[in-house]
């Protein structure tokens, strides 16, 4: 049995349990309120806008107020189910569906803002304080669909094998006893006078409709960035909503202008859950193009704007972590040589103030002002090339800022090739050929009769001469360039299965590269296909 299989059918630890119950929580009360604020302030403003859905069937329904008790039931039913379930899958599956079917059901509360239309006295008897509790915390609106109603049936479905009792008998208990919960919980949002009955088909229809997108869905990252789109799109345009109905001047200007903004943030982080999703989105150029010199394309800013722009902020971000963080070393950014003739380094986007300093180091070995007292050119006898790999989707390459410093200093050509990785993507998402072929044009450039013949009329021996420097680049330099730089000295032979992690801990103690991001597995495959191939051309 595969690493994987393992990891994802062993059980969840207790902290692991309550991050994704914490994470599941936050998401609920953030854009459940947020709507609800929403449509008491649009009935308060706009009466009319709010729809009523009862039917002729729904004033036959009778008012049980003890049915209060299973509707509470439905908080307790969701917190106990992050304990109960026994796998790492069956938590990871339980989280993706009630965060979706939140997501999902207050994007329509927003569209289709709707408010119980009977009127609810509350009891004088034993059930007074909860309904007086249900008052305070739920108010009748964000009707259609039914989150109790959504939540019972996929709570029932997530929690139907847990049982695990060789006695058939005990199995058919738990599921009478889940069953009639569920049901109870269900029937109790029209008994207790909440919703009506077409939010409890709106209820069964989300719940169905989860199931089926979360078993097809591949990762929490699908997920992650559904819900951004949800939430972005939420807390932007209520807060268009809200100032447009402060504002005297141009309230309507603003409103729409909120209603734009959100929907475009919204349509962005849908294309980027869309390009998570894909199989093998690197084989998939209508995500992030780039031009030849690096730069994101203007299709691609038109279609990923925010994204681009967060993840610029990202960038800054890691440009401060290395000066922080890094301050006990001199240079952070210390090539690593496979030979004498070729150096790697694994790096950040460079930012433009900090390139010629860089590029000093990695060619002179020390920074500008010390290289400043010295000659101002390489000496005859020695010569670089510089081979960018970019391994960002989200945003431009530093390729052009550092052909033209390289250019200035040392006349040392750049050149540029483009491997397009989503962040937090698993680098066993991408086909092994892709990787080879990425190291085969590597190591052809390396060999570029090309880049030699550029000072081949200076020194007649320029082949013991000229050195490649291989800078591998993401946006923060902590996972995507230093595992390949990994895979790429395993196909090289000069890291093994059985040192990459050791080499790891010494040369970059700062990565962020997870089993599940960097999987032995695939080291292995690199190692294998590196050995066959040895074989083959001997």
């Amino acid at each position: 049995m595969s690493t994987h299989l393992l990891s994802t059918n062993r059980a969840p630890s207790k902290s692991t349990r309550f991050r994704h119950l914490a994470l599941a929580l936050a998401i609920f009360y953030l854009l459940y309120n947020l709507t609800t604020f929403y449509s008491v302030s649009l009935y308060k403003l706009y009466p009319s806008t709010i729809h009523n859905l009862a039917t002729p069937f729904d004033s036959s329904i009778p008012f049980i107020p003890a049915m209060i008790v299973p509707y509470s039931w439905s908080l307790i039913l969701f917190v106990v189910s992050f304990f109960l379930v026994r796998t790492s899958t069956q938590l990871s599956l339980l989280s993706y569906r009630l965060i979706l079917a939140t997501i999902f059901a207050c994007l329509i509360f927003y569209f289709y803002p709707a408010r119980f239309s009977f009127h609810r006295l509350t009891p004088n008897d034993w059930t007074q304080f909860g309904y007086q509790f249900l008052q305070l915390v739920d108010k009748p609106f964000n009707q259609l669909p039914s989150l109790h109603v959504s939540y019972a049936i996929l709570l029932g479905v997530s929690l139907w094998d847990i049982a695990g009792s060789r006695k058939s008998w005990v199995s058919g208990a738990y599921r009478l006893l889940l069953t009639g919960i569920c049901t109870l919980i269900a029937l109790s949002t029209v008994l207790t006078y909440q919703h009506h009955l077409l939010d409890m088909l709106g209820g069964v229809v989300l719940a169905v409709t989860v199931f089926i997108l979360s078993n097809r869905i591949r990762n929490a990252l699908v997920i992650k960035h559904l819900t951004l789109g949800v939430i972005g799109f939420l807390l932007i345009a209520i807060a268009g909503f809200y100032f447009a109905n402060m504002s005297m001047i141009a309230s309507k200007v603003v409103g729409n202008l909120a209603i734009i903004i959100a929907a475009y943030w919204l349509i962005s982080f849908t294309m980027l859950a869309c390009a998570y999703q894909q199989d093998k989105p690197i084989l998939d150029t209508r995500w992030f193009q780039k031009s030849s010199n690096g730069r994101l394309t203007l299709h691609t800013w038109i279609k990923f704007a925010p994204i681009i722009i967060i993840y610029n902020g990202m960038s800054l971000s890691g440009h401060w972590y290395f000066k922080v963080f890094s301050k006990s070393q001199k240079y952070s950014l210390t090539p690593y040589a496979i030979n004498d003739k070729v150096k790697v380094v694994a790096s950040p986007r460079l930012m433009q103030t900090d390139i010629n300093n860089h590029l000093t180091y990695w060619v002179f070995g020390c920074d500008l002002l010390e290289r400043s007292r010295s000659l101002e050119k390489l000496p005859p006898s020695v010569h670089y090339q510089i081979i960018v790999i970019d391994l960002v989707a989200e945003i431009s390459s530093h390729v052009d800022h550092l052909e033209t410093a390289a250019e200035n200093m040392t006349s040392t050509p750049v050149h540029y090739l483009y491997l397009p990785l989503l962040d937090l993507q698993p680098l066993s998402d991408v086909l092994l050929k892709d990787y080879i072929d990425l190291f085969k044009r590597i190591d052809a450039l390396t060999r570029s009769a090309e880049t030699r013949a550029i000072t081949a009329n200076n020194d007649s021996h320029i082949e013991d001469s000229l050195t490649t420097i291989i800078n591998f680049h993401c946006v923060m330099g902590l996972s995507r360039s230093i595992g390949v730089q990994v895979l790429y000295l395993v196909y090289c032979g000069t890291l093994t299965v059985h040192n990459y992690q050791s080499w790891l801990e010494q040369h970059y103690p700062h990565a962020h590269l997870k089993d599940a991001y960097l999987p032995q597995s695939l080291v292995e495959t690199m190692a294998n296909y590196k050995s066959t191939e040895h074989s083959t051309t001997h």
